[in-house]
């Protein structure tokens, strides 16, 4: 893994380069077909690239003064990043691919939608 200047994050970022800065603040992991850039620890991905479907994710989440630089500095020079949550990101990073993601989402959402439209009870809460 290379060490590298904040400047020179965007292209890492942009190449799937794995790399991390001198401080180890800013990090990338390969995940399955992921390729995830965090900022100052697993808590927090900044951007994701799906290698599967070539698809950028970034986060529009702000959690610092300098995460907000991180973020700046290591977006990646793509036409299109569909931004997500911190929340949605690791659970992207958590499932391995966007396709696995789209899948858990549809199956909760198909859930909520059957429990409120139908008053079909949820098995877990003893059938009240």
């Amino acid at each position: 893994m290379d060490t590298i200047r904040l400047s020179d994050m965007q292209e890492h970022t942009t190449n799937h380069k794995q790399f991390k800065n001198s401080t180890e603040t800013v990090f990338t992991k390969k995940r399955r077909d992921l390729y995830v850039v965090y900022s100052y620890g697993e808590h927090f991905p900044m951007y994701i690239y799906d290698h599967h479907v070539h698809l950028w994710f970034g986060n529009y989440d702000k959690y610092s003064p300098t995460t907000s630089k991180h973020q700046t500095m290591a977006r990646p020079d793509a036409d299109e990043i569909n931004m997500l949550s911190t929340e949605e990101l690791s659970a992207l990073v958590r499932l391995g691919s966007y396709g696995e993601f789209c899948s858990e989402r549809c199956v909760t959402n198909i859930a909520m939608y059957y429990n409120k439209s139908t008053g079909i009870t949820n098995h877990n809460n003893g059938g009240q």
